[in-house]
């Protein structure tokens, strides 16, 4: 999947969204039934269009940077 260029695809931003809540890639995957890879590379395109980091990885876990808790908190209200 190629991002047009000027807009943000809903997928990736709810798969950013569910990862976010979550903490993790493979329960965001769970919850949206697709693969942690879709996840993976739907949130890093997703971070390539911002360009900026939304997730700081570590060994088997994530934490959102300043940028990600900030586009959690408005995606969530969004999304409610």
């Amino acid at each position: 999947m190629r991002m047009k260029r000027g807009r943000l695809p809903l997928t990736a931003l709810r798969s950013f969204e569910a990862a976010g809540r979550h903490l993790s890639f493979s329960k965001a995957a769970e919850e949206l039934f697709v693969s942690q890879a879709a996840i993976s590379r739907q949130i890093r395109e997703l971070e390539t269009f911002l360009r900026q980091p939304l997730f700081e990885r570590h060994h088997r876990r994530v934490e959102l940077t300043d940028a990600g808790r900030r586009l959690l908190a408005q995606l969530v209200r969004s999304f409610d």
